[in-house]
């Protein structure tokens, strides 16, 4: 399977979101090129000013060859499905991701997905990983580490002025979702944005945290799975709050 990582191209995208927000990346020492991995992080609202910055560290900085499994909307649009592709990004289907782990690329994962970068009120920095365990069980079935990571900043960059929730929750909405078809289209609603208040993003500074590797290998059965997943959550959720606090004592 053929992906098309464009270094050049990344550096490019990416070095206007650098100079805009500042990124600091923290944690290098669990980076290691040599040994193909799958990072887990959070993803933040509208998914397109973090996963480039990562993608760029990782490629461009340490050499990690890393192929972001994205959402299936992303590949819908020709024009922005070939900028997504440049990125090294693939259509996140698990016959996909499992041929690109025999080549030995590592992974980059969001497990929220669609859901989690169209966040409504009140869901900054909210995991929203549903029932996925799949990821989990791909990086078993080849052996990979996990590395978690934890951003900051971005679900910060724009205030909601428009929350999905107003539409989601509509009694006739719901009606509309009790239709199979319909209610397979929206996702459940979950494809319904939530609208910025304005069109330019603040400039917060992003702070990129990466934890140490957890390997899967000793996952024997499904409670051990859900409990290695809460781990993985509760990791990024703590490294959240100390860039919080990180960030506190920087601008001070």
């Amino acid at each position: 399977m053929q992906v098309e990582h464009d270094a050049k191209w990344i550096k490019r995208f990416s070095a206007l979101s650098k100079l805009y927000f500042t990124p600091t990346f923290l944690g290098s020492e669990h980076i290691d090129a040599s040994k193909p991995a799958m990072y887990v992080g959070n993803h933040t609202i509208y998914g397109v000013l973090d996963a480039p910055m990562v993608i760029d560290y990782l490629f461009n900085e340490h050499q990690v060859a890393v192929v972001s499994l994205a959402d299936h909307s992303h590949f819908y649009l020709p024009i922005w499905r070939s900028i997504v592709k440049k990125f090294g990004a693939v259509d996140g289907v698990r016959e996909y991701a499992r041929t690109l782990m025999q080549q030995g690329y590592s992974i980059l994962v969001f497990p929220g997905g669609g859901r989690e970068v169209l966040k409504r009120k009140g869901e900054a920095y909210q995991l929203i990983w549903k029932e996925r365990y799949g990821f989990l069980k791909l990086a078993q079935e080849f052996g990979y580490d996990i590395v978690p990571f934890a951003a900051l900043g971005g679900d910060e960059v724009f205030d909601l002025g428009f929350d999905a929730n107003h539409i989601v929750q509509n009694k006739y909405f719901q009606k509309l979702l009790k239709i199979p078809q319909l209610n397979k289209l929206l996702r459940r609603g979950d494809v319904i944005p939530s609208l910025p208040s304005h069109l330019i993003p603040k400039r917060i500074p992003f702070y990129f945290q990466f934890m140490p590797r957890h390997s899967i290998m000793q996952i024997e059965n499904v409670e051990q799975l859900i409990a290695f997943r809460a781990e993985i959550q509760h990791s990024i959720y703590n490294s959240l709050e100390n860039l919080k606090q990180l960030r506190s004592q920087k601008t001070k």
